[in-house]
């Protein structure tokens, strides 16, 4: 558990323990999806009214049909962020994994699944402080707050919103995670793993913006 928070303060050292650990990542999986139902549970009001708004807007549901939408998109919200920390965690490692061949390292696959789950951490503090201000400030929309270079851009439906939206300091900050959790795993020095780590973060960051 003590990884959990040294992660923050002391990373290298951290992930050098965690090298030798094989249970590890289950349990920072294990915090990954608890923090992210706190956040969706947070951010339920908000995410409701939306729905309700929009199905307000369409003359073709009944009124009737509103609690069974709504109960179902509640339900499909937690379960989506389950298997959303799922997804990044292992497809994160099969990242890794290519990586740690084109670069001809020594890690492990579970090895690079445990970087993928701690380098997440800082995500979560981002989606933890963003949920709290939407919430103290009583916010109408999820895009009303944004710990990024998007704050300052006031049409939040923009596609620069979009793009600043990416660069945040948490961003950031899991992305340094990932290199120095790739060196130590991969025995690798940091330069020759940050060069290809930073394109590919470069690439599907902004490349997810095609598909908003």
């Amino acid at each position: 558990m003590g990884n959990l928070f040294t992660i923050f303060v002391s990373p290298e050292m951290t992930f050098q323990r965690l090298k030798s650990s094989k249970l590890a990542w289950l349990i920072c999986l294990i915090a990954l999806m608890v923090i992210s139902l706190a956040v969706i549970y947070l951010e339920m009001p908000i995410i409701e009214q939306t729905v309700l708004d929009s199905l307000k807007s369409n003359p073709q549901i009944s009124p009737e049909n509103y609690d069974s939408i709504m109960d179902g998109n509640r339900m499909f919200s937690y379960v989506i962020v389950i298997i959303t920390s799922l997804a990044s965690v292992f497809f994160g490692g099969l990242l890794f994994m290519l990586l740690n061949l084109i670069v001809r390292g020594e890690a492990k696959y579970m090895q690079l699944v445990t970087v993928a789950a701690f380098a997440s951490l800082p995500g979560m503090i981002d989606g933890i402080l963003t949920a709290i201000l939407l919430k103290a400030t009583n916010a109408q929309a999820i895009n009303d707050i944004s710990i990024s270079l998007g704050a300052f851009i006031q049409d939040k439906g923009s596609i620069l919103f979009k793009v600043l939206s990416i660069i945040n300091p948490f961003s950031i900050w899991t992305l340094v995670l990932y290199i120095i959790g790739a060196s130590v795993m991969m025995n690798r020095p940091k330069k020759q793993v940050a060069v290809w780590i930073v394109i590919t973060w470069i690439i599907l960051s902004f490349g997810s913006l095609l598909l908003l």
